[in-house]
């Protein structure tokens, strides 16, 4: 979602540096417990998870928008870092504030950009999320830049499993139209390159209660529901075990 303003974006340079430089420390020793690192756009940040489980964990990349970032909240609070920690991933989140596959976010970049990120990362499972940031854009433009992103996603990940989640709205039950524009436009881009997209739903639909202050980014009970929703459909989907 768009908001986050007053928040001063790191650059692209620093931010696939960063992610680098991230990368090349944590790829490592093989005998060490994993760590779980998480990016919280525009700051960048190393959040360990709970202890995984035996093997390797699985190497996951989720791109996205303020809502997948956390905004207002600790990095630990956003849900893909929730979902690592239950399901014992390897997780660096991508995600931020303001970005879309059309609109530019507080990072500088829209989530083209992050793709020589996700060169360097080589997750085996990629999970982007469509953005509300892009409501209002012109329907061919949301359609086109959202095809040519996953296009060259794929082309930087050849072997990763491309997951493609649904706009995630407020907690007003009335989803304005654009959310599924927005939404197809990544299905249809997903599928194009042989990957799978899930519907998510609303999770914080009729729930006032888990939303900050701003009534656009969840509380971390609302983060927690989103991680929920998302994790029974992986789940449902035989994504995750």
């Amino acid at each position: 979602m768009t908001f986050g303003r007053g928040i001063r974006g790191a650059s692209m340079v620093a931010l696939s540096a960063g992610v680098i430089a991230m990368v090349a420390g944590c790829a490592s020793d093989p005998s060490q417990p994993a760590t779980v690192p998480t990016f919280a756009a525009p700051v960048l940040e190393a959040t360990p998870s709970p202890s995984p489980s035996p093997g390797t964990p699985l190497r996951v990349v989720t791109l996205g928008d303020s809502l997948m970032s956390g905004f207002g909240l600790e990095p630990q609070q956003a849900w893909p870092t929730l979902l690592a920690g239950r399901a014992h991933l390897w997780l660096t989140n991508l995600a931020c504030p303001g970005m879309g596959f059309v609109v530019q976010g507080d990072c500088g970049t829209t989530y083209a950009g992050l793709v020589p990120a996700v060169a360097a990362l080589q997750p085996q499972l990629l999970i982007v999320e469509s953005s509300s940031n892009d409501f209002w854009e012109d329907e061919d433009e949301i359609r086109a830049d959202t095809e040519d992103t996953v296009d060259q996603l794929r082309s930087a990940a050849p072997d990763a499993r491309i997951i493609g989640l649904s706009t995630i709205w407020n907690d007003d039950p009335d989803v304005p139209g654009d959310t599924t524009v927005t939404s197809d436009a990544l299905k249809n881009a997903v599928e194009k390159v042989g990957g799978s997209f899930i519907d998510v739903g609303q999770p914080l639909a009729g729930h006032p209660e888990w939303m900050q202050e701003d009534d656009v980014h969840p509380t971390p009970r609302g983060q927690r529901a989103i991680e929920q929703t998302v994790m029974s459909a992986l789940q449902d989907a035989d994504v995750l075990p």
